[in-house]
């Protein structure tokens, strides 16, 4: 059996909420990667046993749905918000982090496609191999870390009510989620 590693946080944010949300979304992620290392070592004992597929679908599952759209919220909902803000208080080198933390969801892409590809065949049942979790895990770590100890409350110190509601509106709309913004 391979304990897949989920987030603990007692918090759930909503909508209302949407960094604590995009923080949230980290926690997981974050097991997820827990969960990729115990993968790759299950396999090296046990190969793509049932424990191993099952392990293999969450990751799919998650990174496919809640992650894909995490780099949408990111890239086209915070950032156009950010921005803005960023440049009116001539806080360059925080612009300039966040381009390259939007930008670096291209590389995090391409690292996952090998990955991605080797966890679907665990899924089918037919892996045998070793699990290329590198570069992705120790890239995505470094990124969301970044992320949290700097984006996100800088976007807190600078986000309006009204800035909130449009964010958190545009994350809901993307899950299909009727959310009307109220706090």
């Amino acid at each position: 059996m391979i304990r897949i590693e989920e987030s603990n946080a007692a918090y759930a944010p909503g909508f209302d909420d949407p960094i604590g949300l995009l923080e949230a979304c980290h926690a997981r992620i974050s097991g997820h990667c827990v969960t990729l290392e115990r993968l790759r070592d299950h396999l090296r004992q046990s190969g793509a046993d049932a424990a191993a597929r099952t392990a293999a679908e969450r990751i799919l599952h998650y990174f496919d749905t809640a992650g894909a759209w995490h780099h949408q919220d990111e890239e086209q909902d915070l950032q156009p918000l950010l921005e803005p803000l960023l440049r009116e208080r001539g806080d360059e080198a925080t612009l300039g982090r966040l381009r390259a933390l939007m930008a670096e969801h291209g590389t995090l892409s391409a690292a996952y496609r090998p990955l991605r590809a080797a966890l679907a065949a665990i899924v089918a049942g037919s892996y045998a191999g070793e699990l290329p979790i590198e570069p992705y895990v120790s890239v995505m770590r470094r990124h969301f870390t970044e992320e949290n100890e700097l984006l996100f409350p800088r976007s807190r110190a600078l986000f309006d009510d009204k800035a909130l509601r449009t964010l958190g509106t545009a994350m809901a709309r993307r899950r299909g989620v009727q959310f009307g913004g109220s706090s």
